[in-house]
């Protein structure tokens, strides 16, 4: 279990399960093992498929019982209008052609369907105590090759791609950023797995300094 998937769940937890409907077909991109979509595949019906390019991330989604598929989101290996659901967990700013991933996204979504996104702000995730080029200096380390977004960038880039956002969130607040830090970053300070999850489960009701996009678009 990663330290910021298990933040990401508190944190969509809420959407994931107004969402998520009976009988969909839902493609997790980008979903790595798989962690999030084996919390909400117990949904009836619901069919869900793991697309990323890590295989040993597919191999562990695979012993969860997941669906998997070896793909690229820019090029997905599905007809068009197949999907009622797609989830994309902070992957666009890893993306090289980040429009191509988001029109491939759209392709491949039912007419009415949904994309739940989350990634960066524009200036990427910032840690209490660090600067900016330490800051920046992390977040390359991510495999981010851009710090982020700003909403006004991702509401074009989407609507270029006939997809309208409807609903928008923030996650990573300022005490989970803290926490985050010295948890799993310092050497010199270490929290036990139960405190850190305990202080994550606050992430949905505590948006102060939060620093993650939570876009949930429709395809029009």
């Amino acid at each position: 279990m990663r330290p910021g998937t298990l933040l990401r769940w508190y944190s969509l937890e809420g959407i994931l399960k107004s969402v998520v409907k009976e009988n969909s077909v839902v493609l997790d991109i980008g979903g790595f093992d798989g962690y999030i979509s084996d919390k909400i595949k117990s949904v009836k019906g619901v069919e869900i498929t793991i697309i990323d390019l890590d295989r040993a991330g597919l191999k562990l989604a695979g012993e969860k019982g997941l669906k998997t598929m070896h793909a690229s989101v820019l090029e997905l290996p599905y007809e068009s209008n197949h999907a009622d659901l797609v989830l994309c967990f902070d992957l666009l700013e890893h993306v090289e052609g980040d429009r191509g991933a988001v029109r491939e996204i759209s392709r491949v979504l039912k007419k009415g369907g949904t994309l739940v996104l989350t990634t960066p702000m524009e200036k990427g995730v910032t840690f209490p105590f660090l600067d900016k080029d330490r800051t920046e200096k992390i977040n390359r380390g991510w495999g981010h090759l851009r710090l982020g977004y700003s909403l006004e960038e991702l509401r074009k880039m989407l609507l270029d791609s006939g997809l309208e956002i409807r609903r928008k969130s923030r996650y990573f607040n300022l005490l989970s950023r803290f926490i985050y830090r010295f948890t799993f970053i310092s050497k010199a300070f270490r929290l036990r797995w139960s405190v850190y999850e305990a202080i994550l489960k606050l992430e949905p009701y505590i948006k102060f300094g939060s620093q993650v996009h939570i876009i949930e678009a429709k395809k029009i």
